[in-house]
Formats: C-alpha cells, sequence, structure tokens
C-alpha cells in the first residue's frame, strides 16, 4: 500500500517557494486554496456532471490531485495557494465537507500556469473547455506571449489558424460567448454572430434563443443584410467596377440591393485586415508596440497621460515615449476598424511607480502658492530654503529595434578591435581553434587556463593548408571579422545577452575601446527608434559645448525663425524627413554616447 500524503501546516509551508519536493504530492486544507478571478479557462460548470462529482468525492474523496502554485506575497504564517488546475474537484470537496485535497505544488509563473491549466483541460484527458472558453484562454495567453501568435500557437500545441479563429471568435458579445458555454447556442450560431455589429448581435441572439433559429437558417439571414461601403477604412477605388458593389447592380438590373453596399464579405474583410496591418506598421512609427484590441485584455494596460490623478508628469511623459512598453490600441470591431487609443503603457507595473513618483507631495499645511519658486545656482530657492530634487525621468525598457542596432553596433566595434590588435585577435583565434580541435582541456590547464568544456567541430585542412600566405592571411581576417560582426548562432538569450554580443563587449573591455569616440549615429540608428524615442534622444544629445541638439537646432534656426520653436515644428514632421534632416546635420555629436550604449558597456 502506499503511504498516505502528508498535511501541509503553516509551518511545514515556509520553505515552499524554494521547496526541494517541488511537483511532489501532499494534502492542504480547503482554506489555504484560492481561484483566481479570470485565471481558469474553464467558465461553466454542467450542473449533472458537477452533481455526479460531488457524489464521488463524498464517497471516495478527490482522488486525482490539484495543481496549486504559492500566492506572490506567500506568508509562511498563513500560506495561500492559487489553484492552478482542479476547480470543479475543489468546488465538489467544498460541498462534500472533504477538509483537506491531495494537491502537486509547481512553482511556476503565470505562463507556464496557463499552460498547465490548458493542460488539464485537454480533451483527451477529461471534458474538455467549450470553444469560447477557449477564445477567452487565448486571449489571456497571449499576453503573456506578448503579442507574438506564432509563440502562443506553439507553446499551446495549436496551429496559427486555430489561434487565429479562437482570437476572431472575440468578436461576439460577452452574452453571445456567455450564451456558447453554457451550451444554449452552437459554435456556429456564435460565429456568425461575431460577423456582426457588436449592437445588433443581443437582440439577433435573444431571437435565436426564443425561436430556435438553426445555423442554417441564421446564415440566410445575416447574407441579407450587406455591408455598408461608407464604414470602409481601405481604399475602395476598385469597388466601383466590383460586381459585389450594389451601386452597379442597381444600375444594371431592376431588383437590386439599393445605395453602395458591399456584398461579398470575405473580400470586405481581407481588404479590411490589410488596412489595419498597414495602418498598424505606420504606428510603429510612433509607438514602441501596437496590438490590435483581441490581442491583449483591457486590464493589462492602461492610459499614459502626462497630469491629473494618473499622470506620470511632464518630464516622464517624454522619458516612457523612448520606452518599449509605450503603446497604441487598433480597434478590429466592425463598423470600429482602424480607431486608434493612445498613447497607453502596457507594464502596469512601471505605469503605477511613475504616476506616484510623479504626483505632487500632501501639504497638511497651506496650499501651495501659484508662482513658481526660483531657483539659485547653488540649487536653494530665492528665500534661502533648500529646493527639493526632482526624480530624473526613467524609460522602463528599451524598444527590441534598439537593441537589434545597439547589438548590431557593439559587434562591429568589436570586429574593427579584433582584427586592428594582434594580441587580441591571437586570443579570439586560439578560443577557435582549441573548440576546433576537441577540447583538449588538459593542454589548456598546463598553461594555468580553466575554462568550461564547449563544442567541437572539423575543419578544411588541407585546402585551407594549400592557400599562398597571402591569401590565407586575407582570408583569416575575413573570417575573424565574419565571427566577431556578423555570425549569430541560434539562441534565445534576451536582446544583449547573446553569446556574440558578450564575446563582443568583452573584447571592446579588453583593449579597451573609446565607445564615444566610436560612435557617429547614423540612419540606421534612427530608423531604429520611433519619433517620439527621437525627440528624447534629440533632447538629451550633448555637443562637446554641452549644448543639447533641440537647443543648437532652435538657436541656429533662429536668424530665419521668429517664434523660436523650429525644433517643435522639425518633431511635427515626417519621420522619414526628419531623419534625412539628422543624417545630414552640422551638429557635433562626438561627445556623446546614447544611455542604451553605454549602459550595455557596463
Amino acid at each position: 500500500m502506499n503511504a498516505p500524503l502528508p498535511t501541509l501546516t503553516p509551518a511545514a509551508a515556509v520553505a515552499l517557494p524554494f521547496h526541494p519536493h517541488d511537483g511532489q504530492p501532499t494534502l492542504l486544507p480547503l482554506d489555504c486554496l484560492f481561484v483566481k478571478a479570470g485565471f481558469n479557462p474553464r467558465q461553466f460548470f454542467e450542473d449533472a456532471e458537477f452533481t455526479a462529482l460531488v457524489e464521488s468525492v463524498r464517497q471516495q474523496g478527490v482522488v486525482q490531485a490539484l495543481w496549486v502554485r504559492p500566492q506572490e506575497d506567500f506568508d509562511p504564517e498563513t500560506p495561500r495557494f492559487w489553484l492552478i488546475a482542479g476547480e470543479r474537484r475543489w468546488r465538489a470537496a467544498q460541498v462534500a465537507g472533504i477538509a483537506s485535497v491531495p494537491v502537486t505544488i509547481r512553482v511556476v509563473d503565470e505562463r507556464h500556469a496557463l499552460l498547465l491549466a490548458d493542460l488539464e483541460n485537454n480533451p483527451a484527458l477529461r471534458i474538455g473547455l467549450s470553444v469560447a472558453e477557449e477564445a477567452r484562454f487565448a486571449q489571456r495567453f497571449l499576453a503573456e506571449c506578448d503579442g507574438d501568435r506564432d509563440e502562443a500557437a506553439r507553446l499551446l500545441g495549436w496551429s496559427r489558424t486555430k489561434l487565429d479563429a479562437r482570437l476572431l471568435l472575440l468578436h461576439a458579445t460577452a452574452s453571445a460567448l456567455d450564451a456558447l458555454t453554457q451550451r444554449k447556442i452552437k459554435t456556429g450560431h456564435a460565429e456568425l454572430l461575431a460577423g456582426l455589429p457588436p449592437s445588433t448581435q443581443d437582440g439577433t441572439l435573444a431571437k435565436i434563443l426564443r425561436d430556435g433559429i438553426p445555423i442554417a437558417d441564421l446564415k440566410a439571414r445575416i447574407k441579407s443584410f450587406a455591408l455598408d461601403l461608407s464604414t470602409a477604412i481601405f481604399d475602395k477605388t476598385d469597388c466601383a467596377a466590383c460586381p459585389h458593389h450594389s451601386s452597379l447592380q442597381e444600375a444594371l438590373f431592376a431588383e437590386a440591393v439599393a445605395g453602395g453596399r458591399c456584398q461579398n464579405r470575405t473580400c470586405f474583410a481581407e481588404k479590411t485586415q490589410t488596412a489595419l496591418q498597414a495602418r498598424q506598421t505606420e504606428l510603429q512609427s510612433e509607438y514602441a508596440t501596437v496590438f490590435l484590441d483581441t490581442e491583449r485584455p483591457a486590464d493589462t494596460y492602461t492610459v499614459l497621460a502626462k497630469t491629473g490623478p494618473q499622470g506620470v508628469g511632464e518630464a516622464q511623459f517624454t522619458a516612457c515615449q523612448g520606452c518599449q512598453h509605450f503603446a497604441a490600441r487598433l480597434s478590429t470591431q466592425p463598423g470600429r476598424e482602424g480607431i486608434v487609443q493612445g498613447p497607453l503603457c502596457v507594464n502596469l507595473t512601471c505605469h503605477r511607480e511613475k504616476v506616484a513618483a510623479g504626483q505632487p507631495a500632501a501639504t497638511p499645511s497651506a496650499p501651495p502658492t501659484p508662482t513658481t519658486t526660483a531657483r539659485s545656482v547653488s540649487g536653494t530657492a530665492a528665500s534661502g530654503a533648500p529646493v527639493p530634487s526632482t526624480p530624473a525621468p526613467k524609460t522602463a525598457a528599451t524598444p527590441k529595434k534598439v537593441d537589434a542596432w545597439v547589438d548590431g553596433w557593439l559587434r562591429r566595434q568589436a570586429a574593427e578591435a579584433v582584427t586592428g590588435n594582434p594580441d587580441l585577435l591571437r586570443a579570439w583565434l586560439l578560443s577557435a581553434l582549441y573548440r576546433d580541435v576537441g577540447q583538449p582541456t588538459a593542454l589548456l590547464t598546463q598553461a594555468g587556463v580553466r575554462v568550461e568544456r564547449p563544442a567541437t567541430r572539423a575543419a578544411l585542412l588541407p585546402a585551407l593548408f594549400a592557400l599562398s600566405p597571402e591569401r590565407k592571411q586575407a582570408l583569416l581576417i575575413a573570417l575573424v571579422r565574419h565571427g566577431v560582426q556578423d555570425h549569430t548562432t541560434e539562441s534565445h538569450a534576451p536582446p544583449g545577452q547573446s553569446e556574440e554580443v558578450n564575446a563582443a563587449l568583452a573584447a571592446l573591455t579588453t583593449v579597451p575601446v573609446d565607445l564615444t569616440a566610436a560612435f557617429t549615429p547614423d540612419a540606421g540608428f534612427w530608423e531604429a527608434h520611433t519619433k517620439a524615442g527621437i525627440e528624447s534622444l534629440l533632447r538629451a544629445a550633448k555637443n562637446p559645448d554641452g549644448e543639447s541638439f533641440a537647443d543648437w537646432y532652435a538657436r541656429r534656426e533662429r536668424d530665419s525663425e521668429t517664434d523660436g520653436k523650429a525644433f517643435e515644428r522639425l518633431m511635427k514632421g515626417k519621420l522619414a524627413d526628419l531623419i534625412r534632416t539628422l543624417s545630414q546635420t552640422a551638429f557635433d555629436f562626438s561627445a556623446w554616447l546614447p544611455k542604451v550604449i553605454a549602459q550595455r558597456r557596463r
């Protein structure tokens, strides 16, 4: 017989987040377990099935262990756990009066917990989720994957088609999705309702429930409602000669749908999707993150404002525009396609911190005077009292395109350093040769070098041996430059942390290389940033005299501009024109190294 499972007491749960038996079964009291709102993919529990489960638990107990994980603010005195999977069994145990249930404790993050929940609800293992529950789950999981649909589909084990279909179903109203979850309508009903504007869905749903309309009849009725081309966001030039355009039929036929309407929903949807993609690409020059309304739940982002109760302050607002979490939301709802909501922040933790830092301090005494306090050179007010310092605005995360540009630039600088310094070149070649000849660690130990075991590979020694000394040297330089600057191995390391970039940084530190003297911003550097990010950089970039580009540009243009707003006009222009101006500017960037490069060097 198997030994009984131990019951976990509060004292024994102290080390659970670092528990050596993570993944092992144990017993937990029911009052230690909690359901995280909105986490469980399953939203509906069939009454008859649940009643049978309660009776089974009452007679046999909970046979299959629940999956749980410690809550984020785990307190050793009162241990609390989130349910990952097994809510039906947990509810049944409550009704049956069971005090403790078997659990498997997993110390996992939100994404992995969602994967475990999906595995628990696999139809091959038990009663599966409804299509509506899968749709809501897919939206939540996609947010955990930062909107990467291919990655989300791969982790879920779904096809990309299935993921896209589930997300498209979210155009159905909450009432329609709930009716599908509760098995009051079929999937075909919900899919057809999702193609209608939200304003008409609930009324149509009520008719389906009242009259028992079959899917085929509903489809026939919806086909009678053609689409109004005046709501289209795409170029309608080609529609004038399209056979699906009702105006053309009205001119030729005795009986036709009046007005300019489209009777080909598939074509209308394809043209709309193309226009949305173009709009999304266009917005990426202004926002680091642009997402569709079906790709991220509403509770994962917030409005970014300068002032007000949720304002971050004007200086921080400018800094936030260079962050990868500076975002915009693009509507795909029928009748509202292409409407943009922004600016937004998709890092709620960082946003709360910036709002707290940006709010004025409470003053229990007299209200503040409306006049601005003068500041002296020494950092005190005109009255002599110290002036409180204002925290410097911070950017939470660098946009991925900027990281990619910096990685490439660092590797190019390392290639110059390696090929231009004989000792560094020999060290680089020795490290490569060590891997090529089978990792003879004994030889390295004899030389006083201790390293980890790397990989092995073969070389085309005979062919290379036959080359002339001059060609060997030329090929050597070319291969080293390629290895330092261009060659990339497949890696899942975060931006700036790949083996190649780390090696490039080591080379630049070993010599060392003055990156400030080496840096010259080119078009590729500016193109990696959004317009808002460029503005933030230009306000920070200073020439050897300590003058920022923004001030320098305004001063230089002041002779021909009377209002002193030349820099503001430059930033309001097209991104391509701005980059062209910066590529041809006479401003001296030689004393400036962008913070994103300086921080990486450390």
